[in-house]
């Protein structure tokens, strides 16, 4: 197995005085715990990211957004409405760092990794997990749910083309739907989508029309001991099992948990069990299967998402000797 991780992935929203409960040493976290059992473990080499060109970010976003997106101006415009910053206790200009700018290049460094996943996965036919990723809310029109971009789709497709895949199936297992990953991917039949997510209180933004996933898997709070029975039962459904798939994607949200900070992951609430059985069910099943695995982090936020995202990793890695 592999686990891409680098302090310089991370976004660091605080430094551009973007103020949302993701704490930004999140993945530092995770990865300082896995080097407490496994001190082999060492950072990404950075000089295996692949630069992206335009014609990449057009595998997941129309011209007229990546116009928007390239234009300083309109980026910042972009990057507020991505962030939800319309809440002005969420964009705090006063205590940044470094302009909205320079952000771009942080969260094109973050979907470098994520195709950096993808590659890794698919070449080693085994397990690549990035502590990072994620961006399921992003359109092919606009950013939303703070993601700015569709790391997932631009990763995928861009895979596609240069490994020859059939069928990718995207697992999405954050606590808000898989919106974004859906309205991009409504059309193209190689790339399936499952999401299970909660019920109630998403979509914040009633402006964005949803578009359901090819498989959607709504909660409703209370409803959580249902969670890992119809988590089995898609993933063994007649019709996902007749499939040979080229490649699993999990979009492995940890803020279902019951401890999560925010306020919009409310409407699901799974015990750090729970999480830890729905992880190992998604792995199992895939390596039963001998289908290679990338997986990202998407949504966790405040001071416990990095114990949700360690318990999985070092049972791996302790399965994995």
């Amino acid at each position: 197995m592999t686990i891409i991780y680098h302090p310089k992935l991370s976004t660091e929203l605080e430094k551009y005085g973007i103020a949302i409960p993701l704490c930004d040493d999140r993945s530092q976290r995770v990865f300082e715990r896995l080097k407490q059992d496994f001190p082999q473990l060492k950072e990404l080499d950075l000089s295996l990211l692949e630069e992206l060109t335009r014609e990449d970010l057009k595998r997941a976003h129309d011209s007229d957004f990546l116009e928007r997106w390239f234009s300083d101006e309109e980026f910042i415009t972009q990057i507020l409405y991505a962030y939800d910053c319309q809440d002005p206790s969420r964009y705090l200009p006063e205590r940044a760092q470094a302009p909205l700018t320079q952000l771009r290049e942080s969260i094109l460094s973050q979907v470098k990794g994520t195709v950096l996943t993808v590659k890794t996965a698919l070449e080693a036919k085994k397990f690549c997990y990035y502590l990072g990723g994620g961006m399921h809310h992003a359109r092919s029109y606009t950013g939303a749910g703070f993601c700015p971009l569709s790391d997932i789709v631009i990763a995928l497709r861009k895979a596609q083309k240069e490994y020859s895949l059939q069928n990718i199936l995207i697992l999405d297992v954050d606590a808000h739907m898989g919106d974004g990953t859906a309205e991009i991917t409504k059309d193209d039949p190689t790339l399936t989508t499952i999401s299970l997510h909660m019920a109630d209180g998403w979509p914040i933004h009633s402006e964005l029309p949803i578009i359901s996933s090819d498989y959607d898997l709504p909660f409703k709070l209370n409803e959580e001991e249902s969670y890992l029975p119809r988590l089995q039962n898609i993933l063994f459904d007649s019709d996902i099992m007749e499939k040979k798939w080229d490649l699993l994607f999990v979009v492995n949200g940890a803020d279902p948990y019951e401890g999560d900070a925010l306020k919009s992951s409310e409407g699901l609430k799974l015990s750090k069990e729970q999480l830890l059985a729905r992880d190992m069910l998604i792995y199992k099943w895939a390596r039963d299967l001998d289908i290679p695995q990338a997986w990202v982090m998407a949504g966790g936020y405040g001071e416990k998402a990095a114990d949700i995202y360690s318990q999985f990793l070092l049972k791996i890695l302790h399965l994995m000797g």
